[in-house]
């Protein structure tokens, strides 16, 4: 009887762990989600203004090469070559995405008003919900 028992044990904890697989976040043991991502349509973290800005890389005008800004303030060096931009500079090269501050994947990104801001106004991680908005005025 104990070796069905074992079994049928064994199989439930296998069970219990397929069920909260898709919870669990990836940065470490005992940190759960409230939702399953796939059945989500809106977002659950998120951050207003340019300060918070996620991650971002752009493309160096030099070598083309990947220059990862951590915080909106880093200045922007290539790691490759020479160039090196400071942060208000931002805007004048090409961004390539942004990074989700919570689960590392790439973000949509965009503009609402391309004819009003050179820079990303809003960014949604696909992946975990995260939201990021470009807090501004519509005043003239």
């Amino acid at each position: 009887m104990s070796g069905w028992l074992g079994v049928l044990f064994a199989k439930l904890v296998w069970v219990g762990k397929r069920v909260a697989a898709p919870l669990q976040r990836s940065d470490g043991p005992n940190k759960f989600r409230l939702s399953s991502v796939d059945t989500a349509t809106t977002t659950y973290d998120g951050d207003i203004g340019w300060a918070s800005r996620p991650p971002a890389t752009v493309e160096c005008p030099r070598c083309e090469s990947e220059i990862f800004q951590h915080n909106v303030r880093d200045s922007i060096d290539c790691p490759r070559c020479v160039g090196e931009y400071s942060h208000d500079e931002f805007p004048d090269l090409k961004l390539l995405y942004l990074t989700c501050p919570v689960c590392r994947n790439r973000m949509e990104h965009g503009q609402r008003h391309p004819e009003r801001f050179e820079i990303p106004e809003w960014a949604t991680c696909t992946g975990c919900r995260y939201h990021w908005e470009f807090d501004h005025s519509y005043d003239s």
